[in-house]
């Protein structure tokens, strides 16, 4: 994989912070960069799928492909911020009926 070379400024706080992870981690400022921002990375997929499930814009599948999770950890993150399912019991009995239709056929 090829790299690019990204040029950013950060605060002395940030930078002192950035070399206390390195340390801990045994790396380098790069090595040590590149895991907070994929931390950082996947808690936004997170977040953002999060946000396009509680507007409507997302099921619980896309939510979870949103986010590079599986439906049932997608499913586990919305109960624990107990973000309610919008789907009513009408819903689910709509569709049973489908499954039991596309199965007769």
């Amino acid at each position: 994989m090829k790299a690019e070379i990204i040029s950013a400024r950060f605060q002395k706080e940030e930078t002192t912070m950035l070399e206390q992870i390195a340390k801990e981690e045994k790396t380098d400022k790069t090595k040590a960069l590149r895991k907070i921002f994929a931390l950082g990375a996947k808690q936004y997929s997170l977040e953002k799928a999060v946000r396009e499930y509680q507007a409507g814009r997302a099921g619980t599948a896309k939510a979870a492909e949103i986010a590079g999770i599986s439906l049932w950890e997608m499913m586990d993150e919305l109960n624990k911020r107990n973000i309610a399912n919008p789907l009513t019991q009408e819903d689910y009995k709509e569709g049973l009926k489908n499954m039991e239709k596309a199965w007769k056929k």
